[in-house]
C-alpha cells in the first residue's frame, strides 16, 4: 500500500534555491572535435549546464599559433567571442598547445617553426622577446575577464620540436611565469595538465613530478594541476599521493585542480573503465567531482562537454553527444551545480575499497557529507549494496534524490529524477537499498512557517494516507497540493465532500511521496506521522 505524507502549510510557500559557487567544478569546451560547430552552441549549452568555469577551448582559445600567426600579425576574433562571452562564464586561458590535434608547432615561434628535433625548440636567447610581446598582449587583453592561465598543456612527456627536455621546460615555464606576473600581477599561473591515466601508469607522473620538484619546479606555477581517468574509486589513492609528493617538497599550500577527469559514456572506447554506460557516466559526474572535492581538490573538471565521435579513443566523453544532445549525465551535473557545489565545509564519512586497480574496486558503502547554507546533505552509495545509517538527524523526514535521471527524452532536453521521501525513526535512518548509483540525501524542513502541537484546533488524518484524507475542524475556503519540488498538482485531487466540518479528499492518483498541503486560513504548519 502506497503512503502519502502531507504537511498542511500557509498561503506563501517558498523553497530554497541552491546557489553557484565559482571555482569549484568546471567543464573542459569540445573535446577535440567537432570544432565545426558554432561557438555560440558551445557557449549556450555550458551557460545550460550552470559551470563557472570552462577550460580548454581548443580552436577558440589563445594558442600562440591561433592568434599570432606572423609576426604582429594578431587575429582575436575568435578568442574575443569565447572570452568576453555573453554568459558571464570565466574562461582559463592556455597560451601554448602541445596537441598537434590544434596546433602543430606547440611551444614554439609560430613564424620560426620546423620539425626538425635537433634545430626546432624554444631557445632563450632567440625567443624570449617574441614570446614576452605575445603573452603580455594576450594577457592585457584579457585580464578584465580573468586571471587563470594555464602555460600549456600535458607537456611533461612531450619533447622537441614540440616540447622541452626537463630542465629545459622548467626554465622556459619559469620565463612564462613571470612574464604572466609581470603582465597582471594579481594572476594566477596552473602547472600544466599533467598526463591523464590514459597511456602510462600513474606512476609515471609521480616520478615526473618528483624529479621536476627537486629541480626547482615549485616556483613555475600557483596551482597544481593534473589529469585522472581511472576508475572513480581509485582517485583517492591518487590525489592522496600527489599531495603528499607536493608536501615533502614544502608546498603543502599549493591548491589542486583537477581540471580533465571522466569516463565514456559508451563501454567501447579503450580509454575508459569497463563500468562505463550512459548511468554509470552520469553517476561519475558525482562520484567523481564529490570524492576530489572530499579528498581536499579546490576545483574539479569533467572533460568534457561536446562528446568526439571517434569510438577508438575519446568517443562520447562528453556530457553531450557528439551531435550536442544532452545525456543523463549533463542533468547530473546541473544537478550537481543546483545542489552542492556552493558547500561551505565538505567530508568524507565512510569510504569502501579505495585501490589503484582500474578494473576492480570500489565495494562497500560510501558517504560525504556537506554544509550548504548551514544545511547538512549527504551522498550515498554502494557499489555492493551495503547498508549505511545516518544519524543524529535534526528533521523527521528526508527527500532522497536519485542524482541518475531515470528517464531522458528523446531530445536530451527533458528528465525526470526519481525523489523518495523517507520519515527517520528518534533522529536516525538506514539506507539498505544502496546501489552503485548515488543518492542525495537532504533534510525536509519548511521555511518560514509557525509549527503548532498536537492539541491544535486542526486535524489531518490519517497521515500517512493512501486514497483518502479528512480534514477536521476546518473552515476549508480553498486547498491546494504541491510536490516536495514546489508544483502544484491540485488537479489530481478532489474534495469529495463536507459533512460536520470534516472536509473528504481523494487522493488516489498521487503516487507515494511527500505533499504539501496550502490553505487559506490561519497560518500554520501541522505535522502528523
Amino acid at each position: 500500500m502506497k503512503n502519502i505524507l502531507l504537511l498542511i502549510i500557509s498561503i506563501l510557500i517558498t523553497f530554497n534555491s541552491i546557489a553557484q559557487a565559482p571555482f569549484k567544478t568546471g567543464i573542459n569546451f569540445p573535446f577535440r572535435s567537432p570544432e565545426t560547430t558554432h561557438l555560440n552552441d558551445f557557449l549556450d549549452r555550458l551557460s545550460e549546464s550552470g559551470t563557472p568555469i570552462m577550460r580548454q577551448m581548443t580552436y577558440a582559445d589563445v594558442y600562440w599559433k591561433n592568434v599570432e600567426p606572423t609576426n604582429d600579425n594578431w587575429n582575436f576574433t575568435r578568442t574575443d567571442s569565447a572570452f568576453f562571452n555573453s554568459v558571464n562564464i570565466k574562461p582559463i586561458g592556455q597560451l601554448f598547445s602541445i596537441m598537434g590535434h590544434n596546433d602543430t608547432v606547440g611551444i614554439q615561434v609560430p613564424w620560426r617553426s620546423c620539425s626538425n628535433p635537433t634545430i626546432c625548440y624554444w631557445n632563450p636567447t632567440t625567443d624570449s622577446i617574441d614570446t614576452k610581446d605575445y603573452i603580455n598582449t594576450v594577457i592585457g587583453r584579457y585580464k578584465a575577464v580573468t586571471n587563470y592561465w594555464e602555460i600549456t598543456n600535458e607537456f611533461e612527456n612531450v619533447t622537441p620540436p614540440k616540447g622541452l627536455h626537463l630542465l629545459q621546460k622548467k626554465h622556459f615555464l619559469q620565463y612564462c611565469y613571470n612574464w604572466v606576473k609581470e603582465a597582471d600581477s594579481s594572476a594566477h599561473v596552473l602547472l600544466p595538465g599533467m598526463l591523464g591515466t590514459y597511456g602510462y601508469p600513474i606512476s609515471f607522473s609521480y616520478d615526473w613530478l618528483k624529479t621536476y620538484l627537486s629541480i626547482g619546479g615549485g616556483s613555475t606555477f600557483d596551482i597544481f594541476n593534473y589529469h585522472d581517468y581511472n576508475s572513480w574509486w581509485t582517485l583517492p589513492e591518487h590525489l592522496d599521493t600527489f599531495k603528499h609528493i607536493l608536501d615533502s617538497f614544502g608546498l603543502t599550500n599549493k591548491p589542486i585542480w583537477i581540471t580533465e577527469s571522466s569516463i565514456s559514456s559508451v563501454n567501447g572506447s579503450p580509454i575508459t573503465p569497463s563500468y562505463s554506460s550512459p548511468d554509470q557516466q552520469a553517476a561519475d559526474v558525482w562520484r567523481r567531482i564529490c570524492l576530489l572535492w572530499a579528498g581536499g581538490a579546490d576545483v574539479a573538471f569533467w572533460h568534457s562537454q561536446w562528446s568526439s565521435a571517434d569510438m577508438s579513443g575519446w568517443g562520447e566523453f562528453g556530457i553531450l553527444t557528439n551531435n550536442g544532445i544532452k545525456k543523463k549525465s549533463f542533468h547530473a551535473y546541473r544537478l550537481l551545480i543546483d545542489k552542492v557545489s556552493n558547500f561551505t565545509t565538505i567530508t568524507p564519512l565512510n569510504y569502501g575499497i579505495v585501490n589503484n586497480d582500474n578494473t576492480s574496486g570500489g565495494n562497500g558503502a560510501w558517504a560525504i557529507e556537506f554544509n550548504v547554507n548551514g544545511n547538512k546533505k549527504w551522498l550515498l552509495w554502494s557499489p555492493d549494496n551495503q547498508p549505511y545509517t545516518l544519524t543524529n538527524l535534526s528533521s523527521s523526514m528526508l527527500t532522497a534524490t536519485h542524482v541518475v535521471p531515470s528517464i531522458i527524452s528523446p531530445s536530451g532536453d527533458s528528465v525526470v529524477f526519481q525523489i523518495d521521501t523517507l520519515l527517520t525513526t528518534s533522529g536516525n535512518y538506514t539506507f539498505n537499498n544502496l546501489t552503485s548509483l548515488p543518492i542525495l540525501i537532504e533534510e525536509y524542513t519548511p521555511v518560514g512557517i509557525n509549527e503548532l502541537k498536537d492539541n491544535t484546533h486542526f486535524n489531518l488524518y490519517p497521515n500517512p494516507a493512501s486514497d483518502y484524507i479528512y480534514l477536521k475542524n476546518i473552515n476549508l475556503k480553498k486547498v491546494q497540493l504541491f510536490n516536495i519540488n514546489g508544483s502544484e498538482i491540485t488537479d489530481k485531487t478532489k474534495i469529495l465532500s463536507k459533512n460536520d466540518n470534516i472536509n473528504t479528499i481523494y487522493i488516489g492518483e498521487l503516487p507515494k511521496g511527500l505533499y504539501i498541503i496550502k490553505t487559506e486560513t490561519n497560518s500554520f504548519i501541522f505535522d502528523k506521522k
